[in-house]
């Protein structure tokens, strides 16, 4: 590495702009993120109370995944590899870069899981067809549980793959531009000089949520017109569970697209070896406010919570106006002034 070169870094790719960013973003979820925990624990009504726990869950996860990426790790990564530095709290612990990236990838799971396992209890709950009574009694016992084992297993996998870090960052110095002397004297740790396996990896667990999802949404749709058509559920009722899935799904995807966009780009960048840090920072900015959108989504689109929400809204004090009289004496002094 070549500590004497000018770099041509602006602010947008330091590890201020990243840090100060996640700061902000991790002050503004904060409040959102209490509303929709107080809403799911004290607003969640008893039609609802089958799935209680389910969004507690999801909620949580996000919540979990929005702060590990915010507060606890803040990775500064350095692409095209996996290698970077951590800005959050394991700053302070060893390995630091690699556990932040650990933590941030076992809550991506948990969400997952999550909105799975909603998807999944609504399906027992509302699906008719003759082999559901199997499912419940063969599957659904060690559907989750399985998923908390195999999921979490992908990242041990990803052990064999860390390289030696002294030759791995002269390999890594060498295909990067010049950087920042306080970047160079960082304490960063390569996870991956190849990021095949751990694309792929990645891949296949989102890729398996959305088939699951697309499952359950599939055979909840079409038993429900099943049973609409039959007249064993009443239109009242269909109407409750078509507007709560599609609530559900518009939560889902909302984050996953945040989630997403910066799995493409590291795809790309990784395939071409383009590189620019800037672009890497805003897109771990846009990760972090994932909850946000989340959250928004949980008590906007699910009736009780928004009507829950209107509530504390009409109960906050109206602010003072000023009577007639101290109109009247504001104007005049107000002339008087200029």
């Amino acid at each position: 590495m070549n500590t004497t070169c000018t770099p041509n870094f602006n602010y947008y790719d330091s590890p201020q702009f990243l840090s100060t960013g996640m700061h902000i973003a991790s002050v503004i979820i904060t409040p959102v993120h209490l509303l929709g925990l107080y809403c799911i624990i004290y607003k969640t009504p008893l039609q609802m109370a089958a799935v209680k726990w389910y969004l507690l869950q999801m909620h949580v996860s996000v919540m979990a995944l929005d702060y590990s990426v915010t507060v606890v790790g803040i990775p500064y990564v350095l692409a095209t590899r996996i290698a970077g530095f951590s800005l959050g709290l394991l700053k302070y612990s060893s390995y630091s870069f690699l556990l932040a990236i650990f933590v941030m990838i076992a809550c991506l799971q948990f969400v997952t899981l999550g909105i799975t396992g909603i998807f999944e209890n609504r399906f027992r709950i509302i699906c008719k067809f003759s082999w559901v009574p199997l499912w419940k009694k063969f599957i659904t016992p060690g559907f989750l549980p399985g998923q908390y084992i195999v999921y979490p297993s992908f990242l041990l996998l990803g052990i064999p793959f860390i390289p030696d870090q002294k030759t791995a960052l002269q390999d890594i110095f060498k295909t990067l531009p010049c950087l920042p002397r306080e970047i160079y004297e960082a304490d960063i740790y390569v996870i991956a000089d190849d990021m095949t396996y751990h694309i792929m990896a990645i891949s296949m667990g989102l890729s398996g949520a959305i088939s699951q999802i697309i499952f359950f949404n599939g055979c909840l749709i079409y038993s429900s017109l099943e049973q609409l058509k039959a007249k064993t559920m009443s239109q009242k009722t269909f109407q409750m569970q078509k507007q709560f899935l599609t609530a559900v799904v518009v939560q889902a995807a909302s984050p996953m697209i945040c989630l997403i966009i910066p799995l493409i780009y590291f795809t790309i960048a990784h395939l071409v070896g383009y590189y620019n840090q800037g672009i890497i920072n805003c897109l771990l900015i846009n990760v972090s406010i994932h909850g946000l959108i989340s959250t928004t989504a949980l008590v906007t689109l699910h009736k009780p919570y928004r009507t829950a929400v209107r509530s504390m809204i009409s109960k906050l004090p109206e602010p003072r106006r000023p009577k007639v009289s101290q109109l009247s004496t504001l104007s005049r002094s107000t002339l008087v002034v200029l």
